[in-house]
């Protein structure tokens, strides 16, 4: 799986009636928007550029967003500043988060996570989150620290390869 991490910067040199052309649903919070738009305006951009995949058209089947063609999946995830996306031959699923402080032991007991750790907390967040964009049964895993986030990417793929490129000024 390749695993594409993009600052949400980048849309600041973007003209917003362009990133609106790859808005796939509404959403009224302008960051949130915008972060969406980026999120599709960089699918489409990798599919194309990197995969060389001619019809992206997207659709949705159980609220996941996939390809028609059904020719590469992927998985979105935003936290913060940062973009995930994940692009797999196989089903996949990603989640990143923000490592902020904050009482993560009130929320892995409501969850069930036993965390001795906030850092342990994140790694079982990120994971719970990219089994539900998985849908289907994770047989890899790999979670990644980046700076000051926790990413979580899951394939359905035993054999599954996990390379991340991170956007660098």
């Amino acid at each position: 799986m390749d695993i594409f991490i993009i600052k949400t910067e980048t849309a600041q040199n973007i003209e917003r009636d362009f990133l609106l052309q790859f808005k796939q649903k509404e959403i009224h919070n302008e960051k949130k928007l915008i972060q969406h738009c980026l999120s599709y305006l960089m699918v489409d951009k990798i599919l194309k550029e990197v995969y060389n995949i001619k019809n992206r058209s997207i659709e949705y089947k159980n609220k996941k967003p996939q390809l028609k063609t059904g020719e590469k999946h992927f998985s979105i995830s935003h936290s913060e500043n940062l973009v995930a996306i994940g692009f797999s031959d196989f089903n996949c699923g990603i989640d990143i988060e923000h490592n902020k402080d904050r009482d993560f032991k009130s929320i892995a007991q409501r969850m069930n996570f036993p965390c001795p750790t906030l850092e342990e907390f994140y790694r079982k967040w990120t994971t719970f989150e990219a089994h539900y964009k998985l849908k289907d049964t994770a047989n890899n895993a790999e979670t990644f620290q980046l700076e000051d986030y926790t990413i979580t990417a899951l394939s359905t793929n035993k054999d599954e390869v996990f390379n991340l490129y991170f956007e660098t000024p």
